[in-house]
C-alpha cells in the first residue's frame, strides 16, 4: 500500500508545507477529513464508519501522536501528510477498540449515540471492529514504508512499546474481568495492570509512533512512555469518577462499572476508608444506585479525583526533556484537560 506520486501530489495540496507549524487542532481537523476519505469507499462497513464518525469523542490519541512528531522543530520527521495518516490509524486502532469494548461489556450507548453493536448487532460490530483494525495496519505499514531513513531504528529503543503490545487491548478486557481478593494493594495494582493495557497502551503508541517519526532519541521516548503512562492512569481515573458521578457529559449509562462490580478506582478508595464497604460490595441485594449515593457521599471520588491530578502532574514533569514548542504546550495542556474535563 505505497503512496503513488499522484497521490503524494494530491498531499502536498491538501496539507501545504506553510500547515506544517499551525497548532495541533488546526491538523486534528485534517485527520476528520482523512478519516472519512480512508474509511467511506462504498464498502459494506460505510454506514457503520459514517455513524462513528458522526461522534468522533476528543481524538486525544490522535492529538498525542501529531504533537509527538512536532517536538524537537529541527529533527528530521515524517511529512506532514504521513503525521496524519499515523494519527489517522491510532485512531482507528482505537475506535475498534471499543467497537469490541461494547459487545464484551453489552454496552447500549457511545459518546449520546446507540453503540455499534446495540445499532448494528453484535456480529456485524465485531466483524467491522476487525476490520477498522486490518486498515489501521494497512495505513500504518504504508507510511512506515514510505519513510524507511525515519523508522530505520524502530523498535530499538529499549522500554518503548510499538506495535507489538497492541494485544494488550485485549489483554486489559480480560484481566479487567478477573478482580483480585478485595483488599486494597492487590486492588490497586489490578487497577493499574487493566488501566495500563486498555487506556495506556494506545496512549503509548501514539506516542512511540509520533516521537519515532518526529526524530526523539531513545531516552526522550522513554520519557514519552511515561508520560503516557502517567496520563493513561489520569484518564481512566476520571473516566471512573465520571461513571460514578454521572451527568449530561458521560455520553453513556452512569454507573455501568458499578452494577457489573468492576473495582475501579473511586471502588478502590471507598474500600479503604468506609467501614462496612465490603460487605455492601459483594452483597447482591446492594443496588448501583446505593452503591454511587455511598461512593460520593464518603468522599471516595474526591479522594480518586486527588490521584489523577497527581499522576496528570507526573505526566507533565516529564515533558521537561524537551525544549519549550507548542508541541509540548498542548501535551502539557493535555494533562490539565484530563483531570479538569
Amino acid at each position: 500500500m505505497h503512496t503513488t506520486a499522484k497521490q503524494h501530489a494530491h498531499a502536498a495540496t491538501l496539507y501545504p508545507v506553510t500547515l506544517a507549524a499551525d497548532s495541533v487542532a488546526d491538523q486534528l481537523a485534517l485527520v476528520a477529513d482523512r478519516l472519512h476519505e480512508i474509511l467511506i469507499t462504498g464498502g459494506a462497513f460505510d454506514a457503520i464508519y459514517r455513524h462513528v464518525l458522526a461522534a468522533p469523542g476528543k481524538r486525544i490519541r490522535a492529538g498525542l501522536g501529531l504533537a509527538c512528531t512536532r517536538l524537537l522543530p529541527m529533527a528530521a520527521a515524517v511529512p506532514l501528510f504521513d503525521a496524519v495518516d499515523l494519527a489517522c490509524a491510532i485512531e482507528m486502532f482505537h475506535e475498534a477498540s471499543l467497537m469490541h469494548d461494547d459487545v464484551c461489556d453489552g454496552s447500549l450507548q457511545r459518546r449520546d449515540a446507540a453503540s455499534v453493536p446495540a445499532a448494528f448487532g453484535v456480529r456485524v460490530a465485531a466483524r467491522a471492529g476487525f476490520h477498522l483494525a486490518g486498515t489501521a495496519l494497512q495505513i500504518l505499514a504504508r507510511v512506515l514504508s514510505d519513510n524507511p531513513a525515519v523508522f530505520a531504528r524502530l523498535g530499538d529503543a529499549a522500554g518503548v512499546s510499538y506495535l507489538d503490545r497492541l494485544s494488550d487491548l485485549s489483554f486489559g478486557q480480560l484481566v479487567e474481568t478477573l478482580p483480585p481478593a478485595i483488599n486494597a494493594s492487590a486492588l490497586r495494582r489490578h487497577y493499574r495492570l487493566v488501566a495500563g493495557a486498555k487506556t495506556g497502551t494506545l496512549f503509548r503508541l501514539a506516542c512511540s509512533y509520533g516521537g519515532t517519526a518526529g526524530g526523539v532519541d531513545p531516552d526522550r521516548l522513554r520519557a514519552l512512555m511515561r508520560y503516557a503512562d502517567q496520563l493513561a492512569l489520569a484518564f481512566q481515573i476520571m473516566d471512573d469518577v465520571r461513571d460514578v458521578e454521572g451527568g449530561a457529559v458521560l455520553g453513556k449509562k452512569a454507573c455501568g462499572d458499578l452494577e457489573r462490580r468492576i473495582p475501579t478506582w473511586p471502588v478502590i478508595e471507598w474500600l479503604a476508608m468506609r467501614p462496612g464497604a465490603r460487605e455492601m460490595w459483594l452483597s447482591g441485594q446492594t443496588s448501583s444506585a446505593a452503591l454511587q449515593a455511598d461512593l460520593v457521599h464518603s468522599g471516595a471520588t474526591r479522594a480518586a479525583r486527588a490521584v489523577a491530578i497527581e499522576a496528570a502532574e507526573n505526566a507533565s514533569r516529564t515533558l521537561g526533556v524537551f525544549p519549550p514548542s507548542p508541541a509540548r504546550e498542548h501535551l502539557h495542556e493535555l494533562s490539565v484537560r484530563v483531570v479538569s474535563r
